[in-house]
């Protein structure tokens, strides 16, 4: 027989029942750093897909003006058989990346999927597992030229630096261009005993298709030839300029040829308006320093003084890497013009450089090496703030007050026309590709009177106007009435956080203000 348990009242002491989550959440860290440990790689990358995805389902919109109107509104305008662009010899816009998206449109349309949101998800998708080749072939960079360690630090900054996911979804031609940027810099540094000639030219491919994207970086395989030249190694420099040349003569003069008439008409038309100083001005400008302190503020300070001298440190030992990256940071800071996002391409190889050259850094430079808890307190806080602002930025809405009222008009039935009135603060451009449908749209900015909206609308009769600003709502409501008598407040959008506080931070050049839609009966 089997004895009974013995009761509590029998005095006999029965052993607490253990906790079994502490135990369970243990094993899984152990796992967690044991895989972390044995596939850093793997790692790496489902972090940057995992935070991609949650840009791309989570941060719609545009950031700039350039990776809208000039990459998809011009692209939509051809599937809808405008010819933008097309046949004028003094366009300076390159057709091969708004090309793209006009081969997607065309597309998604002929499998019947029309809603601009969802084309713009499918973009989105795209350009994430596009940027995912950045985080795969910096880090190989890293590994190759400084070891498993560095390359875990580099994967991680790749990945999940707080400004990588929201541009990596974003259509800038100056973060398009950076995969083939960074693969070609891993082509060049792969071998221990430097670039073979093959390397060298398929480097060069690769450079040549990133000019093709975005004219400046052209400044890289030419910086890249004078290192392999000072060094001596004249067949790679060769086989670069070879492969650069070549790529850039059919992709870049072929698309001009068909697109302008004549090979490479967009390049020289940018050369031509980018030297002009009147074109220039025109521009927002600033000193040579500017972008200096732009990267100073952007990879969090102070850690951002350790990142950026250990850039510096790197110049002797990794020259392929450094050098270019160089050049096209001081190209543009020599430049008068000066807009954040310029930035963009090189900022891949800045972050593998930063990685590598902050650990060499604080081993050899005495300051640090005999403070390592200061250099522990500074990635700490780095990684601290960085997941605050990515946490923000991932999941932004940049410029929902000026899409989402177009693209709720979009989903409406009954719209026959459009009055967009921004009296107090216009924007620069309408976003009109997410409105999505041919009906007129007129604008009422500050200046323009009702009488003179009357007059040109003619025989149009829209029924929905969309106001922007609350300053004097009411007011502007009812200068509208001796044209629309019945106008119901239907909807209302406000910016985001993020846009709300670059508004107030500068508001001439961040117009984010809560739109409301009207219906006119």
């Amino acid at each position: 027989m089997t004895s009974p348990m013995p009761s509590p009242r029998s005095g006999a002491a029965v052993p607490p029942a253990e906790p079994q989550q502490p135990a369970l959440l243990g094993a899984a860290r152990r796992r967690l750093a044991a895989w972390w440990e044995e596939r850093p790689l793997t790692v790496t990358l489902i972090v940057a897909a995992g935070l991609r995805l949650a840009a791309a389902w989570l941060s719609p919109g545009f950031a700039f003006h350039d990776d809208h109107f000039e990459v998809v509104e011009i692209a939509q305008r051809w599937v809808d058989g405008g010819r933008d662009w097309l046949g004028s010899s003094d366009s300076l816009r390159s057709l091969v990346y708004p090309g793209l998206h006009w081969a997607l449109f065309s597309a998604l349309e002929r499998l019947g999927l029309t809603d601009p949101q969802t084309k713009m998800l499918v973009v989105r998708l795209l350009n994430a597992a596009w940027s995912l080749l950045s985080v795969l072939f910096g880090y190989r960079i890293a590994e190759a030229v400084a070891g498993r360690a560095r390359a875990r630090v580099a994967g991680l900054l790749l990945a999940a630096f707080w400004l990588a996911p929201f541009s990596a979804v974003r259509d800038l031609v100056e973060v398009a261009c950076q995969p083939p940027i960074v693969i070609a810099l891993w082509l060049l540094v792969r071998a221990p005993g430097g670039p073979r000639g093959r390397d060298a030219l398929l480097a060069g491919i690769w450079l040549g298709a990133a000019f093709t994207i975005r004219f400046q970086t052209l400044v890289i395989p030419g910086t890249l030839g004078l290192v392999l030249l000072l060094r001596r190694r004249i067949a790679p420099a060769a086989l670069l300029g070879v492969g650069t040349v070549l790529s850039a003569t059919i992709l870049q003069g072929g698309s001009d040829w068909i697109g302008y008439g004549r090979p490479f008409s967009s390049f020289l038309a940018y050369l031509h308006f980018n030297s002009d100083p009147r074109m220039i001005g025109t521009f927002p400008t600033g000193p040579w320093y500017r972008y200096l302190e732009t990267l100073t503020g952007v990879l969090v300070p102070p850690t951002s003084l350790l990142l950026l001298f250990g850039v510096l440190w790197t110049a002797r030992r990794h020259a392929l890497l450094f050098w270019p990256v160089f050049a096209f940071l001081a190209l543009h800071s020599v430049y008068p013009g000066k807009q954040e996002r310029f930035l963009f391409p090189v900022l891949p190889p800045l972050l593998v450089l930063a990685a590598i050259g902050s650990h060499e850094l604080a081993v050899h430079l005495r300051v640090l090496a005999t403070r390592p808890r200061l250099v522990r307190g500074l990635w700490a806080w780095f990684w601290v703030a960085n997941t605050l602002l990515l946490a923000a930025y991932t999941t932004n809405y940049s410029k929902r007050s000026r899409i989402a009222p177009l693209s709720w008009l979009h989903d409406r039935p009954d719209v026959r026309g459009v009055v967009l009135e921004t009296s107090e603060a216009k924007p620069p451009y309408v976003p009109l590709f997410y409105l999505g449908k041919p009906v007129p749209v007129f604008e009422l900015p500050q200046g323009k009177s009702v009488d003179a909206l009357h007059s040109e609308l003619g025989g149009a009769r829209p029924n929905y106007v969309v106001l922007t600003g609350e300053r004097d709502l009411d007011a502007r409501v009812a200068r509208l009435r001796p044209l629309f008598p019945q106008l119901d407040r239907v909807a209302s959008f406000s910016p985001g956080v993020v846009d709300w506080l670059l508004h107030r931070m500068n508001p001439r050049h961040n117009v984010n203000l809560t739109a409301y839609v009207y219906r006119a009966d």
